[in-house]
């Protein structure tokens, strides 16, 4: 009989390549697996339970308060920058601002009343943001709270023999409903959890009361993996507990490098061969050293920079922004996403891959992102900032260089060096094919199917 296994997850499971590559790989290996997911806008079509190549999901529903969160939010945000009139109107004083003031006093009156204007906006800013970090902290925490009990009546009754959580903020309620069945705990950390990148970075009461939840849970699990040596390393120091297993996030090598005679995004964009096509795959979002990499442009007359993947239209819009001011327009496109089976196929069609992850947290500063490893699956020399992981897999296979990312000319720097020697650039492309033995699906895999065989 199969053992039966639940992971949870707090996203929709649309676009969680990891989780997706692991309930896949547990299933080929006889493995019955049940995803326990967020019910949002985005999943809603594929509704509350579903199945997709042997893996069921179920989905529960987002708590009603997101609605009063949302309504709440966005209706400070509008008012962010421009409080409302009746709000100011006791700090003003009623004179015209088109009249000629002759009169020294009155001239020193009015920059008075400006600079009194002018404090209390800020005022009223300062208690916008101050009440949006409560709510934005309460709603999270409502939203957890709410997830945990949703998924503890959808699980209570279905025991597993393993429950696996993705993350911290889904091990409480994997804990719980382990100890509960009496079955196995997996901690699958993808990152520093209490480093990770966020807006608004949480208080430090919070992060306390976090790290102490983790050092009591990461103790009672069976096993813990993670995505990379460093974050073992941390984790094990940080919480005094046996290094963690590696399991990277590595694409399939199924098919191996992929050499595509069509150069799918050449051809989509229409860019002609006298650029070279630099690819960024992935989150479009802050501190990923996107607009560093934007303004590096100017310093490279011949290259062409696409960025493939998703990302908010807000934040591409800022992006769009800076990309005019510099003149870059006819020489910066957005493509996609593609789904993530096709991304190594798309990729390959570019000259080289970046990744200008930005030093902006602990986890970023430890990352060992997967796009790194579909851009050697795709058969693409790599640019990356010279952070330890990216740092180690780029040099131990010579197959790029590395940049600070916060210095648009070193990035251009880094790109130069890989083109200007045709032959160094195609060794480096060549050495992706023994790069891509070593980081790719079915080795990692085997480290996760050998760590549950352990469990049974």
């Amino acid at each position: 009989m199969s053992q039966k296994v639940c992971m949870f997850v707090y996203n929709n499971f649309l676009h969680d390549t990891r989780v997706l590559k692991e309930a896949r790989s547990l299933i080929v290996n006889g493995y019955d697996v049940t995803v326990l997911a967020v019910l949002d806008k985005k999943s809603k079509p594929f509704g509350e339970r579903e199945e997709q190549q042997g893996i069921k999901v179920i989905r529960v529903k987002i708590p009603i308060h997101y609605r009063i969160f949302c309504l709440v939010s966005e209706y400070f945000l509008r008012f962010k920058n421009n409080p409302p009139k009746s709000v100011l109107r006791d700090t003003a004083k009623s004179y015209l601002p088109n009249t000629v003031v002759k009169d020294e006093e009155a001239k020193v009156a009015i920059r008075n009343e400006d600079r009194k204007l002018s404090a209390n906006r800020n005022v009223i800013r300062v208690f916008q943001q101050r009440f949006l970090g409560i709510l934005t902290l309460f709603h999270k925490l409502f939203s957890f709270v709410d997830y945990y009990v949703r998924s503890y009546r959808v699980v209570i009754n279905q025991p597993a023999d393993i429950y696996h959580a993705n993350d911290l903020n889904t091990l409480p309620i994997a804990w719980w409903v382990a100890r509960k069945h009496g079955a196995k705990l997996v901690y699958d950390s993808h990152e520093l959890y209490l480093e990770k990148n966020m807006i608004r970075p949480p208080h430090r009461i919070i992060k306390f009361l976090l790290g102490q939840m983790e050092a009591f849970l990461i103790r009672r699990a069976s096993a813990v993996i993670t995505v990379n040596e460093s974050i073992a390393d941390e984790l094990s120091q940080r919480y005094h507990v046996k290094t963690p297993t590696v399991v990277m996030n590595a694409p399939s090598r199924t098919n191996g490098i992929v050499r595509s005679d069509v150069n799918l995004l050449r051809e989509a964009l229409n860019i002609g061969q006298d650029y070279h096509l630099l690819l960024y795959s992935g989150f479009i979002t802050f501190n990923r050293g996107i607009e560093k990499m934007i303004q590096s442009l100017r310093y490279l007359p011949d290259c062409y920079l696409v960025f493939m993947g998703y990302g908010t239209e807000k934040y591409k819009k800022q992006l769009l922004k800076i990309i005019l001011q510099s003149g870059l327009e006819s020489r910066v496109a957005f493509y996609g996403p593609v789904p993530s089976d096709e991304v190594v196929m798309y990729a390959a069609g570019a000259d080289l891959g970046v990744a200008p992850i930005e030093n902006s947290c602990l986890s970023y500063y430890y990352c060992s992102p997967n796009k790194v490893f579909e851009y050697i699956n795709a058969g693409l020399a790599v640019v990356a900032s010279d952070f330890p992981e990216l740092r180690k897999v780029i040099y131990k296979h010579d197959i790029g260089c590395t940049f600070d990312p916060n210095d648009p000319r070193d990035i251009a720097r880094a790109v130069t060096y890989v083109f200007e020697d045709v032959e160094r650039w195609r060794r480096m492309k060549q050495n992706t094919i023994a790069a891509s033995k070593c980081y790719n699906w079915e080795n990692e895999s085997e480290k996760l199917l050998n760590l549950y065989r352990a469990l049974s």
